[in-house]
């Protein structure tokens, strides 16, 4: 699946809110390009469209739905969830001085 136009839609920030100029065609792509502007939008306006990890903004050229503004910042997120899980697994080992 081909990554979205980066030229595509443009993100403005405006005195009050946001926004999204979206580059339409007569027959192709126009209903998707309105599904990810709005999609884009709601990010925007509930946390300004930032980064989960390291709170820096995610760029426009990434997914709509995406949390994260690099593949690094994705991983590191998910290696400390599964190095929490793991803590949480073995309570003990915290006590003992043991690193999981």
């Amino acid at each position: 699946m081909p990554a979205p136009d980066p030229h595509g839609i443009t993100i403005e920030e405006r005195p009050h809110g946001w926004g999204v100029l979206v580059e339409t065609f007569m027959l192709s792509g126009r209903t998707q390009r309105m599904a990810r502007a709005k999609r884009i939008l709601r990010n925007l306006a509930a946390n300004g469209w930032a980064c989960r990890w390291c709170g820096g903004p995610v760029p426009e050229f990434r997914r709509a739905d995406a949390c994260y503004c690099v593949e690094g910042c994705r991983k590191r997120a998910a290696r400390s969830r599964r190095k929490a899980k793991a803590r949480a697994s073995f309570p003990d080992a915290d006590a003992r001085g043991i690193d999981c």
